[in-house]
């Protein structure tokens, strides 16, 4: 839509992903069943749209970290878009977002996204490791 580059639909959360990623993509999808809230906007970082929405985001960093821009154009990242992410919905699961504020939660959070992020091409749609060639015995 022109006029609002850069930011989202008025109401709803852009979230920018890596559809290169089968760990992502999967995530995006169980993402989807779990949002109450109507308000998410997905968005693949690789998509034309994605780049004529959010001309200002740099591929490199988007291929990092998970990334969400909010109605005002506001950038979260990593960790701290999932706890956007949750923050938009309803009910108990509005409730999770809260956990950012418990001491020592956002700094694991972190590194633990950031653990799981740089590794993310070696990861099956579940989130585990895939397997490499058997070692010898």
């Amino acid at each position: 839509m022109p006029g609002r580059s850069g930011k989202a639909p008025p109401g709803k959360l852009a979230v920018l992903y890596d559809g290169s990623c089968e760990m992502c993509v999967a995530s995006i999808a169980k993402l989807n069943r779990f949002d109450n809230s109507g308000a998410l906007e997905m968005f693949d970082l690789d998509d034309a749209r994605a780049r004529a929405e959010f001309p200002e985001l740099k591929r490199e960093d988007l291929v990092r970290e998970l990334h969400v821009v909010d109605e005002g154009g506001r950038i979260f990242r990593g960790a701290r878009a999932i706890n956007e992410i949750l923050g938009r919905q309803h009910g108990v699961r509005k409730l999770l977002s809260y956990l950012w504020y418990v001491p020592g939660y956002a700094w694991l959070a972190d590194r633990q996204y950031k653990k799981i992020a740089a590794s993310r091409y070696d990861r099956d749609a579940d989130g585990r490791l895939k397997s490499t060639a058997a070692a010898p015995r």
